[in-house]
């Protein structure tokens, strides 16, 4: 088990901005209506302009500064968790391009899917370790409108999980700071065949079959596209997050898991923070959630959740979160959040138009 402890680094600001435009799931439709009192999804935030996490993260840590009072030149690290980058150069990049940081600050992505709160939190305090290095931002998102085939088909979903947003946490060491920063981070490699995208990356890129089996064994139909390509094993991901982790927690906390102030779970949908919080008798009240109006933002869901509920905290709060993701990798936080540090989720509409590629007339051909 890998335990960490950063005694001194404070975190000074917690910002989000998701897409303007609300899709809500048809619940004329009997099947969604099951589907949403199960998962407890009831809308999400998507993007139909082809906003990616480097806009919504770029809005997300504008007003981070803006709270903490800093400038984007300040910043001696930035990192960016996502599974879905603008271009292979990485979000980082393209962030410190937007903001003109500095040459000399560190910036770099890293891919840790649903548990990249707490990797990203342990990769960012580390650095703050070292002489050179003061204040950081770690950033998380993804985006999911790419996983349907166009507009029209995105907007004909009655039912859906995911829903777009991303987070940024600022990050200071200071050397007066009293509440440490925790993390309990484990993996498992061998869960990598029960959640994973089976058209991204290079392994069977050239394995189109109709018809295939997926490495856990289970049959995939047809060559499935976009929103489809998504396999998870329900049955597993299901009971891994909720007796897998549960266990895990009762064995290092015991009965002290009841001493949070709140609760944030990863919203991967209702029933796995429902069959988490249970055999930990967590009461309902402390455990935060978003899901029902953000879906399941992937990696910046603990941070999507604490910007939806604990916006403008007026008190300090002491936090456990749990994640979990593909591979398997999963992490436990126990945070402390100062009064004022919370900024309130923002809705934005805001894109880069420099990033797209524009449509040129086909060239004439010569003699």
């Amino acid at each position: 088990m890998a335990h960490l402890t950063f005694n001194q680094v404070a975190i000074r600001a917690v910002a989000t901005a998701v897409p303007s435009f609300v899709q809500k799931v048809d619940l004329s439709v009997r099947r969604a209506q099951k589907f949403a009192a199960q998962m407890g999804i009831s809308q999400r935030h998507i993007s139909i302009t082809e906003q990616t996490s480097v806009d919504l993260g770029y809005v997300a840590l504008q007003d981070a500064l803006a709270h903490a009072g800093w400038q984007a030149s300040d910043l001696d690290l930035l990192l960016f968790d996502t599974q879905t980058p603008d271009f292979n150069v990485g979000n980082a990049m393209l962030m410190q391009h937007l903001l003109k940081l500095r040459p000399d600050a560190l910036v770099f992505d890293q891919t840790i899917c649903c548990a990249s709160f707490p990797y990203s939190l342990s990769t960012a305090c580390t650095y703050l370790m070292q002489p050179n290095f003061y204040k950081a931002a770690i950033v998380l998102g993804d985006t999911c409108w790419s996983l349907y085939q166009s507009k029209e088909e995105l907007l004909a979903a009655q039912r859906f999980t995911f829903g777009e947003g991303t987070s940024v946490v600022l990050l200071e060491r200071d050397e007066q700071e009293q509440h440490p920063i925790d993390l309990w981070l484990f993996a498992n490699g061998e869960g990598y065949k029960y959640l994973f995208n089976t058209t991204t990356s290079l392994r069977n890129a050239w394995r189109r079959y109709e018809h295939f089996s997926v490495p856990d064994g289970a049959k995939y139909g047809s060559r499935a596209q976009g929103y489809e390509a998504l396999y998870m094993n329900g049955f597993f991901i299901t009971y891994f997050a909720s007796k897998n982790m549960s266990d895990e927690i009762k064995k290092i906390w015991g009965d002290d898991i009841l001493n949070y102030d709140y609760y944030v779970f990863h919203q991967g949908n209702k029933q796995i923070i429902d069959l988490l919080a249970a055999p930990l008798h967590l009461p309902q009240e402390k455990v935060l959630t978003s899901l029902e109006e953000y879906g399941n933002t992937n990696g910046a869901s603990p941070l999507v959740t604490i910007c939806h509920r604990l916006a403008h905290n007026d008190h300090g709060c002491h936090i456990f979160n749990a994640s979990m993701g593909a591979g398997l990798a999963w992490g436990f936080t126990d945070f402390y959040l100062k009064p004022n540090t919370v900024c309130p989720v923002r809705a934005t509409d805001y894109r880069c138009d420099e990033f797209f590629f524009h449509e040129l007339p086909a060239p004439q051909e010569v003699g």
